[in-house]
């Protein structure tokens, strides 16, 4: 076993004696119950094989995935609730060893063996072949627009807990810290929560309960929650919760992953958590490069709301033209390009692919559009896919959503050339003529470019990310 592979093993002993996860039902588990998982002849059965992990947030499931990573199994980490379906799919795919998820999905699996049962959870096996597989592949994890997709992205130990100590190190994380559970372990900011934590020692306050629930606020109270983790999407509900009212004396730390949020949002809870003497990190990151890339020091928050920052910790940015030429001007666009110990080893599609090595070599072209301040500080300005020709001109998609948002109409944009498709959720169907008018006169174009369609919701993942590949105009209606 290498170092990188154990170093979880390592932090699993000198933490032994201390409480890794706590539940609302008041129920613990230490380190050394993961440490002991790993040993169990079941576990190591698993080792270089790859594993379905059906995982949500609770004491048993993550213990299981943590277990079988330090085992040197290679967990494939999917949604509790993807479908059999999926799972047959995957099977095909990717030939796995076993599959651990909820004992109430059990049945599903028929007469297969179940070789361990541990808190609620099996270990199913799934009698399939071995082949070969990497000596550094540890993890197989989805990208936020690989849903329903066999690709997964090719993690090894090494990628898996650099990135854990930088985000400790940048975070100044400590035994101390009490996280909560607000994202699925399945997505790459959720588990790098956990894994980040485990480095120190931490204890993570586990729920399943949402930010919508009351019993989640009563368990952040509670257990004494010192940070709360969110994308976009989740500081919308905190806007609707009027979260900036609450009484939380424990909660020193908020971040923000997952997507640009609007700067005017980022400012607002910045200068909240100012007053309070918090600390509120705006991060950035890529599941090909394990989770995070960049973070904004918290001394910076209200001040450049709307940047990425810098660098984390052992890792280096810089933009580069279309030429590949870098760009060292403040001010300029260009495509953003990380490099770090961090950067996975590449994708996967099924089985034939887990024998590759490491293809990137810690380079990522991120296929984001930035630009950096005269203070060395980046902003997101767009994705090089998330544009269009309207008529000749170039659009990005992301700058009509910012605008549309400012105006008050929270949207999804799509399309092709000459057509931008702007999907609102029907509760708001009646600004739809608004709305087009907004664009039209935003771009200035003819109306014939701009379709607006309604659709129940705007189709988000687990995460709250929104699923652009799923906004067709044959999935709404027509408004204008």
């Amino acid at each position: 076993m290498s170092g990188a592979q154990a170093k979880l093993l390592h932090y699993l002993s000198i933490h032994r004696s201390r409480v890794l996860f706590r539940n609302s039902e008041g129920q613990c588990l230490l380190y050394a119950k993961v440490a002991e998982l790993a040993e169990t002849r079941a576990f190591t059965r698993m080792q270089r094989r790859v594993v379905l992990c059906l995982v949500e947030n609770d004491l048993a499931g993550l213990a299981g995935y943590l277990g079988l990573l330090a085992a040197d199994a290679i967990p494939l980490m999917l949604s509790v609730g993807t479908p059999f379906k999926r799972l047959q799919s995957l099977t095909v795919s990717y030939s796995p060893g076993c599959v651990w998820l909820p004992e109430s999905r059990r049945k599903e699996f028929g007469e297969a063996a179940c070789l361990f049962a541990f808190g609620g959870y099996c270990l199913i096996d799934l009698d399939s072949p071995s082949y070969e597989i990497h000596e550094s592949l540890a993890l197989l994890l989805g990208t936020s627009g690989s849903t329903g997709s066999p690709q997964f992205v090719r993690l090894s130990h090494a990628n898996v807990w650099s990135n854990a100590e930088s985000i400790a190190q940048y975070m100044g994380l400590d035994e101390e810290e009490v996280p909560i559970t607000t994202l699925p372990p399945s997505y790459t900011y959720g588990l790098s929560i956990l894994h980040s934590h485990v480095v120190t020692g931490a204890t993570i306050a586990v729920t399943k309960t949402t930010l919508f629930d009351r019993p989640f606020w009563e368990f952040v109270r509670e257990v004494g929650a010192t940070s709360l983790g969110g994308v976009p999407y989740h500081y919308e509900i905190l806007e609707r919760l009027r979260f900036t009212t609450m009484d939380l004396p424990r909660l020193r730390t908020l971040t923000q992953a997952g997507g640009r949020m609007e700067p005017a949002m980022t400012r607002k809870y910045a200068l909240h958590c100012a007053s309070r003497r918090m600390r509120y990190f705006t991060m950035y990151g890529q599941a090909e490069a394990t989770a995070r890339i960049s973070y904004l020091p918290p001394m910076k928050a209200v001040t450049k709301a709307g940047s990425i920052g810098v660098a984390i910790p052992g890792g280096k940015l810089w933009l580069e033209d279309q030429d590949g030429t870098v760009i060292d001007e403040s001010g300029v666009t260009g495509e953003l390009v990380y490099q770090g110990a961090n950067v996975s080893m590449g994708y996967a599609n099924g089985h034939q692919d887990l024998g590759k090595g490491d293809e990137r070599h810690g380079v990522l072209r991120t296929g984001d559009m930035a630009r950096r301040d005269e203070d060395g500080d980046y902003y997101i300005v767009g994705r090089l896919k998330r544009f269009i020709k309207l008529f000749g001109h170039r659009v990005n998609l992301a700058d009509v959503e910012t605008f549309l948002y400012e105006e008050g109409h929270v949207v999804a944009c799509a399309g092709c050339d000459d057509v931008l498709e702007v999907y609102v959720p029907y509760e708001a169907s009646e600004q739809a003529p608004r709305v087009k008018a907004l664009v039209v006169q935003y771009l200035n174009v003819a109306l014939k470019g701009v379709v607006i369609y309604g659709v129940e919701v705007l189709p988000r993942n687990d995460a709250g990310k929104v699923q652009y590949a799923e906004l067709r105009p044959q999935n709404g209606t027509c408004l204008a």
